[in-house]
C-alpha cells in the first residue's frame, strides 16, 4: 500500500481511538461547506451515504464487512496484550471511525495498521488505569466538553430528520432534472504514446485492418484502461482535456482519428464508438445523494432561521462592539 496513504490513515485511526492517462484528465468537483465542524458532523453523521446524486454506491460500512477476510470462527482472537485478548471485531469496527474513502479500501489491506494501532491503545490504557489520570480535572473537563459536542450533534441530527420528507427529496430530483438538460456524451476508446511517430504507425496498422482492442492492449502507455482495449465509456466534451475532447466531440460513430491528437499527456489515436444524449437516471439511483444534499440545506435553513430569532451580541478580539453582519436570505425564504 502507498506509504503516504498508510500515514493518512495512520492519523486517522489514532484520532478515531483517542475519541473512543486520459483517466486523469476527468476532473472533480467540491462543494461549499458553509457549517462549523460540529454542525457539519450533525448533517454527515444523519447522512445515510455522503455521495453526490450522480454517484450513488453501496453504505462503506457493508462494504468493509463484505471484504473482511475469512477466518476459523465467527470473531477469533488476532491478537493478546499481557494475556488479554483483541477479537477481530474490535479492530474492524475501528474502520467506522475513518474516512469514506478510507472505508472503502479492503478490510484486509488496512487490518495490520488497524491492529497495530488497537494494540497501542491497549497498553496505553492499560498503564492510564494503574495511574488517578481517570479522576483527575482535566478528564473531568474534557468529558463535560464531549457531552456538550455530543449533545448539539444529537440534537441537530434530531433536527435535521425532523424537516426531511420524501416530498423534499423528490422535489430535488426534479430540479436535479431539469438543471442536468439535454448533455451530449461520447463512447470512444484511446490508444496514448509518447511519440507523434509511434502513433502515425498505429493509424496505418488500423488502417490496415488491425484490431483498436488489440493495439491499445499492446501499446497503449494509460495503464488506467489499457487492459480493456483503451475503453474510456461515456464521457462529456468538458470530462476531457479541451484537445481531446474538440476531436472526439466532431467525429462520427465508428470513425478512428486520422492524425494523431496531441494532449499534456501524449500523442492519442481516438475511436469513437457511440454518440448519445445522456440518460437521466431514476429517482432511486441518485435518491441518497440527494438526501445528504438535502441534509446540507436542512441544517444551513435551520442554523439561518435560530440565529436571526436569537438576541446575538458580538465583540471584536479587544472586547469593543461589533455590527453584526447581515445574514444571507435561504432558499426557503
Amino acid at each position: 500500500m502507498n506509504k503516504a496513504l498508510l500515514a493518512v490513515a495512520g492519523v486517522a485511526v489514532i484520532a478515531a481511538a483517542g475519541t473512543a492517462g486520459v483517466m486523469a484528465m476527468k476532473s472533480g468537483e467540491t462543494g461549499p461547506d458553509a457549517a462549523s465542524a460540529t454542525e457539519t458532523a450533525a448533517a454527515e453523521s444523519a447522512t445515510p451515504e455522503a455521495v453526490e446524486p450522480a454517484a450513488a454506491e453501496e453504505k462503506t460500512e457493508e462494504k468493509s464487512a463484505e471484504a473482511a477476510p475469512a477466518a476459523e470462527g465467527e470473531d477469533p482472537v488476532v491478537a493478546k496484550v499481557d494475556g488479554k485478548q483483541i477479537l477481530r471485531s474490535e479492530v474492524l469496527s475501528m474502520m467506522k471511525n475513518m474516512p469514506p474513502q478510507m472505508q472503502q479500501m479492503p478490510a484486509e489491506a488496512l487490518f495490520p495498521m488497524l491492529l497495530d494501532q488497537v494494540i497501542n491503545g491497549k497498553i496505553v490504557e492499560e498503564k492510564a488505569l494503574k495511574t488517578d489520570v481517570a479522576t483527575s480535572p482535566e478528564v473531568a473537563k474534557r468529558m463535560e466538553e464531549a457531552k456538550q459536542q455530543i449533545i448539539r450533534v444529537v440534537y441537530m441530527e434530531d433536527e435535521i430528520n425532523r424537516n426531511l420528507s420524501e416530498a423534499r427529496v423528490k422535489k430535488a430530483y426534479d430540479k436535479f432534472v431539469a438543471d442536468q438538460g439535454k448533455v451530449e456524451e461520447v463512447k470512444a476508446r484511446h490508444i496514448l504514446v509518447d511519440k507523434e511517430d509511434v502513433a502515425k504507425d498505429i493509424i496505418k496498422k488500423l488502417d490496415g485492418g488491425a484490431k483498436f482492442e488489440d493495439l491499445a492492449k499492446e501499446l497503449s502507455k494509460d495503464s488506467a484502461n489499457k487492459a480493456t482495449g483503451g475503453d474510456l465509456g461515456y464521457f462529456t466534451q468538458k470530462d476531457m482535456v479541451k484537445e481531446f475532447g474538440d476531436v472526439a466531440f466532431s467525429m462520427k460513430k465508428g470513425e478512428i482519428t486520422k492524425t494523431p491528437v496531441k494532449t499534456q499527456f501524449g500523442f492519442h489515436v481516438i475511436q469513437v464508438e457511440d454518440r448519445r444524449e445522456r440518460p437521466v437516471p431514476g429517482f432511486e439511483d441518485v435518491k441518497a445523494g440527494l438526501e445528504a444534499q438535502e441534509r446540507r440545506e436542512i441544517l444551513t435553513e435551520l442554523l439561518a432561521s435560530w440565529r436571526k430569532k436569537a438576541d446575538v451580541e458580538m465583540f471584536d478580539i479587544n472586547g469593543k462592539p461589533v455590527e453584526a453582519k447581515a445574514e444571507a436570505p435561504t432558499k426557503s425564504e
